[in-house]
């Protein structure tokens, strides 16, 4: 049986963003994001409402970002390689 492994980077309210719709104010550095890549590195698929999916959409490509370190490129095939399931009510 698969495990399920629940994880979201939020304020302490509970908001993943900001009230422009923006999610950069949440950017974790290096440590923390290479901690995410071995958390999520065995995930086989993620599942998102619609809303964060459309957020997370930008890992489709942050690859070819110039001068993206690795860790972030890393993350960008870990993202990748999974299959998404988006629950959406619209």
């Amino acid at each position: 049986m698969a495990k399920l492994i629940y994880t979201a980077i939020t304020s302490l309210d509970g908001y993943v963003a900001d009230e422009d719709g923006n999610f950069d104010w949440a950017a974790p550095d290096e440590e923390v994001h290479t901690f995410v890549n071995d958390l999520e590195r065995p995930a086989g698929t993620y599942l998102y409402g619609r809303r964060i999916y459309e957020v997370m959409l930008y890992w489709e490509t942050a690859h070819t970002v110039a001068g993206q370190p690795p860790f972030i490129q890393d993350y960008a095939a870990i993202w990748q390689a999974a299959d998404k399931i988006v629950y959406s009510k619209t």
